[in-house]
């Protein structure tokens, strides 16, 4: 889910979608994912992908600096400057209390429905649809001919996953998987 947000924050084709960024590292972050809740922290500071908020800026700095991540604790404590005395209290409250999501299995599986390669009505979401196109964009400069970046698992993309999995020591299976999807960033 991390890898999936980074897609979307660092565009294959050089574009950003910071507004599916944002929900892709609240929902990786709300699971206990470190790296997430640690980027999800700036983007609360910010107010990019997600609303400004410092409290929820001090919690995921909290929790990752809770690890021992100095870069976290650094962060966290320049944000409780930033806040109010009885902010930094909701915001300490808010990091104490926090407890991660527990992963449903079923709906975080990577796996492309089959029903998918036949008709980009199929899709389940504009999110998958871009994180395919981002895939493609990815294979294609690679020199893996996926056909065009239309968010679509067809053939040719199915085909492109496959040698670039076969290419990089996995099983090619054609279909996404985390593995994949950490390889093809490598390769960005």
């Amino acid at each position: 889910m991390h890898n999936l947000a980074v897609l979307f924050a660092m565009g294959a084709d050089g574009t950003t979608d910071n507004e599916s960024a944002g929900r892709w590292f609240t929902r990786a972050a709300e699971l206990g994912v470190k790296d997430s809740q640690f980027n999800l922290g700036i983007l609360s500071a910010k107010g990019v992908g997600v609303s400004q908020n410092l409290e929820e800026s001090y919690k995921w700095f909290a929790l990752v600096a809770k690890n021992g991540d100095k870069d976290a604790a650094q962060k966290r404590d320049e944000v409780a400057n930033a806040l109010r005395p009885e902010q930094l209290q909701r915001a300490r409250a808010a990091a104490e209390a926090w407890k991660p999501k527990e992963l449903d299995v079923e709906s975080n599986d990577t796996s492309i429905p089959d029903g998918w390669t036949e008709s980009p009505s199929k899709t389940a979401s504009v999110d998958m649809k871009q994180a395919i196109r981002n895939i493609q964009l990815i294979l294609n400069k690679n020199g893996y001919d996926a056909g065009g970046a239309d968010g679509v698992m067809g053939a040719k993309t199915t085909a492109a996953i496959s040698q670039f999995q076969k290419d990089n020591g996995m099983q090619p299976t054609g279909r996404v998987t985390e593995e994949l999807v950490r390889a093809l960033l490598a390769k960005k």
